[in-house]
């Protein structure tokens, strides 16, 4: 193969790295807005159906009662609306209007979330968030 034509491959398989992601971008977005959605309309079992098992069975063992109870006494923020929607490969960030924002993976079954209440600490910092998984 020639380097003219090796560069083409290689050019075309970077491009490709990236292919769907933006395709996913408004599941993960509507699995957010479900989330508050759901939180608006103080229905905790529809929230904690949006996040991870891991996240679920954690607040459940910290808040020692079951998610869907525990959920609503969280200082989660509510009558937010999805500003922007990142997703690299099998994860995603939702940014919210005031400021937040929420974490997702990519499951078998489709996005879940793995943390929400999330606010920004400092510039290249992680985020401080309010459910994590």
């Amino acid at each position: 193969m020639t380097a003219p034509a090796i560069l083409l491959v290689l050019l075309a398989a970077g491009l490709c790295a990236g292919c769907g992601a933006a395709d996913r971008a408004p599941d993960a977005a509507a699995v957010a807005e479900r989330f508050h959605a759901a939180l608006d309309g103080r229905d905790g079992a529809a929230a904690c159906a949006e996040l991870s098992e891991e996240t679920a069975v954690k607040l459940a063992q910290q808040e020692h009662r079951p998610c869907q109870q525990a959920i609503l006494d969280l200082e989660l923020p509510t009558g937010d609306a999805v500003v922007h929607t990142s997703v690299y490969v099998t994860s995603a960030s939702v940014s919210l209007l005031h400021g937040y924002a929420l974490f997702l993976d990519e499951a078998a079954d489709g996005w879940e979330i793995s943390a929400a209440g999330c606010r920004p600490t400092a510039p290249d910092m992680p985020y401080d968030c309010e459910l994590e998984g």
